[in-house]
C-alpha cells in the first residue's frame, strides 16, 4: 500500500551536514521534545528521534503527537506491530488524526488485515473526502478481495484528484484487463507506463500480445527497458523485461528472484513464476503456465498483485 512522505526525509535544499539538533532545555514540553524528535528525524538520527518521542509520552502520556511520530519511526524500522500500536493510541486521544488512520491503514493492509485497512480507509475519506491517496489505497484494497466495481470507483475518483498517480492507472488497468476490456487496459497500462511505472510496462506487452499486436508489443516493451526513469540496468524489474523478451532464460530469473531478503525473494519468486506462466500460456503451452502459475500462488507472496492474477489465469484455464 502507498505511504506518503515521513518527517524522516530531509526538506529541499536542507543541508545534510548541519549541526545536530539541540536537546530541549530543562522543563520542556512535550511539544518541545517532539519537535525535537522530528529535527532528529530529519538529520537521520532515528535512535535519537525514538527516545525523543518516548520522553515526550513521559512528560505528557496523553499527547497524541507523540504517538503518532513515534508510529512513523517505528515504520521505518520496520516494526510493524509496534507502529500500529502508536497509531492506534494516537487516534485515541485524537480521532481526527486522519495521516494516523491513513499510516495505520497501510501498515495493516501491508500485513495482510484487509478489513482492518479499508476500516481505516473510511474514517480518512470521512475526515477529508478530497485525501487521494486513501482512495487509491481503499481501491487497491478492494482489488485485492475481488470487489472490482467498489475499486474502480475509488481508483476513478483517486485519478480525479491526482491525475497523474501511476499506481493508480495501474491497478485500473489490471481490473479493465480482469473484466476483458483490452483497449481501456491498454490506455491504462500506457498512461502508467509513460509515468514511469515498470510493471505496466509488462502488461502493456501482455494486453498488446493478447490483442494481436505482437511487434508493436516487443517494440514497445523494448523501449520502455530503455528508459532509465523506468529501469536501471540488471535491477529486478529489467530482469523480469528481458526474460519477457527471450534475452534471459526462465532459470536466470528464478536465480535472480532469489537474491535478496526473504521478503524480497518470496515477492521476486511469485512474480517470476507469473510471467513464466504469461509466456508459456503465449506460446500455447498451457499445462505448462498453469503449473507455473499454480507454483507462482504457492509462493504465498499474497500482497502481490501477482499473486492475485495468478489465481485469476488459473481459474480462467480450469474452465
Amino acid at each position: 500500500m502507498g505511504m506518503a512522505g515521513i518527517f524522516l526525509l530531509a526538506a529541499p535544499g536542507r543541508s545534510q551536514q548541519q549541526e545536530a539538533p539541540k536537546p530541549p532545555s530543562s522543563g520542556a514540553s512535550a511539544k518541545d521534545y517532539v519537535e525535537f524528535g522530528m529535527a532528529n528525524g530529519a538529520k537521520g538520527d532515528l535512535n535519537g528521534a525514538i527516545e525523543a518521542f518516548n520522553e515526550a509520552i513521559t512528560i505528557d502520556p496523553k499527547y497524541a503527537p507523540a504517538y503518532y511520530n513515534l508510529g512513523i519511526a517505528y515504520s521505518v524500522e520496520s516494526r510493524t506491530d509496534d507502529a500500529i500500536s502508536e497509531y492506534s493510541q494516537a487516534i485515541q486521544l485524537d480521532a481526527k488524526n486522519k495521516d494516523a488512520y491513513y499510516r495505520r491503514g497501510c501498515l495493516r493492509g501491508k500485513k495482510g488485515d484487509l478489513d482492518g485497512a479499508l476500516g481505516d480507509f473510511d474514517e480518512v475519506i470521512k475526515l477529508d473526502p478530497k485525501y487521494a491517496l486513501a482512495y487509491y489505497n481503499r481501491g487497491h484494497v478492494f482489488y485485492f478481495k475481488g470487489n472490482l466495481d467498489g475499486a474502480v470507483n475509488d481508483l476513478d475518483e483517486a485519478l480525479r484528484l491526482d491525475p497523474n498517480s501511476s499506481l493508480c492507472h495501474y491497478i485500473r488497468g489490471l481490473i479493465w484487463h480482469a473484466q476483458e476490456h483490452r483497449e481501456e487496459a491498454l490506455a491504462d497500462f500506457q498512461k502508467s507506463s509513460g509515468l514511469n511505472f515498470p510493471y505496466a510496462a509488462f502488461w502493456n506487452w501482455i494486453t498488446e500480445t493478447e490483442m494481436g499486436r505482437r511487434g508493436a508489443a516487443a517494440e514497445d516493451l523494448l523501449n520502455a527497458l530503455k528508459s532509465p526513469a523506468m529501469f536501471k540496468p540488471g535491477d529486478w524489474p529489467s530482469q523480469i523485461g528481458n526474460f519477457l523478451l527471450d534475452k534471459i532464460t526462465e532459470n536466470q530469473l528464478m536465480l535472480q528472484a532469489k537474491a535478496g531478503t526473504e521478503a524480497e525473494s518470496q515477492k521476486r519468486l511469485c512474480q517470476a513464476w507469473f510471467y513464466s506462466g504469461i509466456l508459456k500460456h503465449f506460446t500455447g503451452d498451457n499445462k505448462g503456465a498453469q503449473d507455473c502459475f499454480l507454483k507462482a500462488i504457492a509462493t504465498g507472496s499474497t500482497s502481490s498483485e501477482e499473486f492475485v492474477e495468478a489465481n485469476r489465469a488459473v481459474a480462467e484455464l480450469q474452465k
